[in-house]
């Protein structure tokens, strides 16, 4: 089940409905207030497609709490000594793997090698960051990092990640970007998101719809289209009142006041790669997955 990304327009081959989902819930099984058939049924009642249930340090249970209305993808978050957390998402609760004897960086191989979906929680979390620039770089192999963490609006740090997104995609550290709740209390339920773009709503369906970067993070702006078009990268958008296209290092390469915009890609170093921002009203804010201009780039 393991996909690769297609870094030249990760949207190329998806069709069918936008569907929205978290990756970072916890329940009653380790810190959260609200116990696993509860929180699904608060999503359920929130208009939410899909959601993992990820609690601290607890492999998931062998129960399918899915139904016509949503669909639960097994996970876990693991922490290495009480710090540096990191989700693990797959359709097969018995495919993941947690051994607290083991690295991180183990952890991390081990389940991509099973298959599994990996990010790294809230960098910019606490004062000193969760996970400082270097301490990503060194790191190899994860699926993504969360750009996003709702949770930490109420903590200490920055929820907001796009900075350290940037230096991971300039230094050629080809990652996705997640948006996630991090929920643990009824409270935390917000509208910010991961938006898959899938033809039907099967737990495989959209777990490779994420491993392959079909989605993009949502809050409040709708996105209808968005792709490339040979060197042009181009969105379409419901409600939003300015794009920015974002290149090498965080440049701005362009604002457009409109609903919709595209790009085409240049030849010098800002435009590496865009990624786009839609920005609505008020706090309203989405965000696509980069598209990068070769396959391969020399650092």
């Amino acid at each position: 089940m393991m996909n690769s990304v297609n870094w030249l327009n990760p949207y190329e081959s998806a069709s069918g409905e936008w569907r929205k989902g978290n990756l970072h819930t916890h329940t009653t099984r380790s810190d959260g207030g609200l116990n696993p058939a509860d929180t699904v049924k608060m999503y359920i009642d929130n208009g939410f497609a899909f959601v993992s249930l990820t609690d601290h340090r607890a492999l998931p249970e062998m129960v399918d709490y899915s139904n016509d209305s949503i669909k639960v993808l097994p996970g876990i978050e693991i922490d290495i000594d009480g710090g540096r957390h990191f989700c693990v998402v797959h359709t097969d609760p018995s495919a993941i793997i947690y051994d607290p004897a083991m690295t991180q960086q183990e952890l991390i191989d081990a389940n991509i090698a099973a298959g599994a979906l990996v990010t790294i929680n809230h960098p910019d979390w606490q004062i000193r960051e969760h996970y400082t620039i270097d301490e990503l770089y060194a790191l190899r192999n994860y699926s993504g990092i969360e750009i996003y963490n709702f949770v930490i609006e109420f903590l200490e740090g920055s929820g907001l990640s796009t900075a350290k997104w940037d230096r991971l995609l300039t230094n050629n550290h080809r990652v996705l970007g997640f948006a996630n709740h991090d929920l643990h209390q009824p409270g935390h339920m917000a509208h910010w998101g991961n938006m898959v773009l899938t033809p039907d709503n099967k737990p495989q369906t959209i777990f490779i719809a994420l491993q392959s970067g079909q989605f993009y993070c949502y809050n409040g702006v709708k996105i209808n289209k968005v792709g490339r078009n040979g060197d042009t990268v181009f969105v379409e958008t419901e409600n939003a009142s300015l794009i920015r296209f974002v290149g090498q290092g965080g440049v701005i390469l362009k604002k457009v006041k409109a609903d919709s915009a595209e790009l085409t890609f240049q030849t010098d170093d800002n435009y590496r790669y865009i990624r786009i921002e839609c920005l609505g009203v008020g706090e309203e804010i989405s965000y696509t997955q980069p598209f990068f201009r070769e396959l391969t780039i020399d650092n």
